[in-house]
């Protein structure tokens, strides 16, 4: 959906919410999982007017739509989404596929960008995302996320191999756009652990980056700000912001995202409890403390339960606060009686993001929901009909946010 401001003419907000949630291996299932999901929750939301969706192919049905083998099939995707109303003006490029498969973890990471398959695949979809959107209007663009090069450090010889291969798909971007395409931004994402961990960190390897890619960087390449990833690291949404909205880089979209908060864990042992208990195969918990110590890092859920049985109990117990990067719905303040989440974080990152539209790099600011952990909460895995309306409410909340800086719905198109 679009959102436009009286007093800013020419500005959009465009939200959506990203297809990773119901990740599938093949085009039948994303198209399956866009009829059972996204179809009813654009009835709820929409009224008539486009719902933006933020598309998540996995390399294999990304790379068989670029090419030409699959023309007739993306085609036909294109045609079922402007039947259906639906705006794919965002992409996740991060997982290269099996998301949700048991496993994954730090496997999520592969292929890093010193290998040849993550650049193959990122370009695949930048070719998808320009078939499906053949114009933007003026002063937008179309975004795509992806991760910074690797999960850990990396050496210097890794760490070139990554820059150039950004390089590569930036002057990739400025064909397809001297092609008639439209502007796309490659939007790199810090997460905790990675080479890029923070903010700040992301900021000083995008100008390496752009060193490398030069011209083609400047447009090209930008920042996804991830609200869950900026609050696990403890940065305030002011840090935040500063250093992802710094030009010369884009702010390419903004990942609407909450994590999850245990306040005091020394005098909380049913909240260090139901923390630990969250523990599950699929995805990569990593978890930060903060204390007059200075911060404490591991790199998951089984590490920090290793922490609290060692000797570095005492100094982990001696936080004042753990986060947990575990993306929990935007609406919740809380998860159960005992956890908390980091939703104030991510509403100020919004509010300060409305209010400052000269940073953004385009005349758009993309907004995208992004809770794919529906199937690990607590609980029974949500039916469609339950996913919907929790989806529903997470929509609320962030809308209750534009609106109440000013921000109106653009109008239906006339028929």
């Amino acid at each position: 959906m679009q959102w436009s401001h009286p007093d800013l003419p020419g500005r959009r907000v465009r939200l959506a919410y990203c297809l990773n949630l119901h990740a599938a291996d093949d085009l039948d299932g994303t198209l399956a999982g866009l009829r059972s999901i996204t179809l009813p929750l654009r009835d709820r939301l929409a009224g008539g007017r486009p719902f933006g969706v933020g598309v998540y192919l996995p390399a294999a049905v990304a790379g068989f739509l670029a090419a030409p083998e699959g023309a007739g099939a993306l085609e036909g995707l294109a045609a079922f989404l402007a039947d259906e109303g639906l705006d794919p003006f965002t992409f996740n490029a991060f997982p290269f596929g099996r998301f949700h498969a048991p496993g994954l973890k730090r496997g999520v990471f592969r292929p890093t960008w010193a290998e040849p398959e993550r650049e193959a695949f990122t370009r695949a979809v930048a070719g998808v995302a320009a078939r499906l959107n053949p114009s933007v209007a003026r002063g937008g663009h179309v975004s795509i996320s992806t991760h910074t090069g690797a999960f850990g450090a990396l050496d210097p010889e890794g760490a070139e191999a990554c820059a150039a291969a950004f390089a590569r798909c930036a002057v990739e971007l400025v064909r397809l756009e001297d092609e008639g395409g439209p502007r796309t931004i490659l939007s790199l994402e810090a997460e905790p652990r990675a080479n890029a961990g923070d903010s700040r960190a992301l900021a000083e390897w995008l100008e390496r980056v752009r060193a490398a890619a030069g011209e083609a960087g400047t447009r090209h390449l930008g920042v996804c700000l991830d609200a869950c990833h900026s609050a696990v690291e403890f940065e305030s949404p002011a840090q935040a912001w500063a250093a992802a909205a710094r030009p010369p880089a884009p702010l390419g979209k903004l990942q609407f995202s909450s994590a999850l908060s245990v306040p005091g864990p020394s005098g909380r042992p049913a909240a260090r409890a139901a923390l630990e208990a969250l523990d599950e195969p699929v995805y990569l918990h990593q978890v930060t403390g903060r204390g007059s110590a200075g911060e404490l890092r591991v790199d998951d859920l089984p590490d920090l339960s290793a922490a609290l049985a060692s000797p570095a109990s005492d100094a982990w117990l001696a936080c004042d606060e753990w986060r947990c990067h575990f993306h929990v719905p935007v609406d919740a303040a809380s998860l159960g009686a005992e956890l908390g989440t980091t939703r104030s974080h991510a509403d100020e990152l919004l509010s300060l993001a409305l209010s400052d539209p000269g940073a953004w790099g385009s005349d758009e600011l993309h907004l995208e929901i992004e809770t794919y952990t529906w199937g690990v909460l607590p609980g029974p895995p949500p039916a469609p009909e339950a996913l919907v309306a929790g989806l529903e409410r997470e929509y609320r909340h962030v809308m209750a946010l534009l609106a109440a800086g000013g921000w109106e719905p653009a109008p239906a198109p006339s028929v």
